[in-house]
C-alpha cells in the first residue's frame, strides 16, 4: 500500500498518543516547542523537558508523519489530469474517491497527483491506486 508523509500540528497529549500508536515512527525522533522539548528513545519512550515551571499544554509540535493512502484518504490538495489536454483541477479535502464521483459525467481523470511534500502520481486510470 502507499504512503504518504504530511506534516501536522500536534498538542503534547497528542503527540504522546501518536508515539504510543506509532512506536516505529517514533523512535529516535525529537521534537521541540517554544518552552519544551520531547525526545523519544530506541523504544520510543519519550522524556520532556520543560524550560519552565508549568506545563504549557496550549504549545503546539510539527510532527512529520508516514501514513497508507487508500482510495477514501482525505488529502489536503489532489491534483487531477483529465483527457482534456486544456482541463486539470485541483480538489482540496478530498480523497481519490471523492474526485472521481464528483466530477462524473464531464470529463475523464486520467490521472491524480499530489503535490506536497514531492510530486507523486497516486493514482492512474490504467493502474487505479499507484504503489
Amino acid at each position: 500500500m502507499p504512503t504518504i508523509k504530511t506534516k501536522k500540528e500536534m498538542n503534547l497529549g497528542e503527540l504522546l498518543c501518536w508515539a504510543i500508536d506509532n512506536k516505529e515512527q517514533a523512535r529516535f525522533r525529537d521534537f521541540s516547542s517554544k518552552s519544551m522539548r520531547v525526545r523519544f528513545n530506541d523504544s520510543a519512550k519519550p522524556e520532556i523537558i520543560f524550560a519552565k515551571r508549568f506545563l504549557p499544554i496550549e504549545q503546539t509540535f510539527k510532527v512529520e508523519i508516514e501514513e497508507p493512502i487508500t482510495e477514501d484518504t482525505k488529502l489536503e490538495e489532489i491534483f487531477l489530469i483529465t483527457n482534456n489536454s486544456i482541463y486539470s483541477e485541483k480538489c482540496y479535502n478530498y480523497s481519490i474517491n471523492d474526485a472521481l464521483t464528483d466530477n462524473e459525467g464531464y470529463y475523464e481523470e486520467v490521472a491524480m497527483l499530489i503535490l506536497e511534500p514531492e510530486p507523486l502520481i497516486i493514482w492512474t486510470k490504467e493502474k487505479g491506486l499507484v504503489e
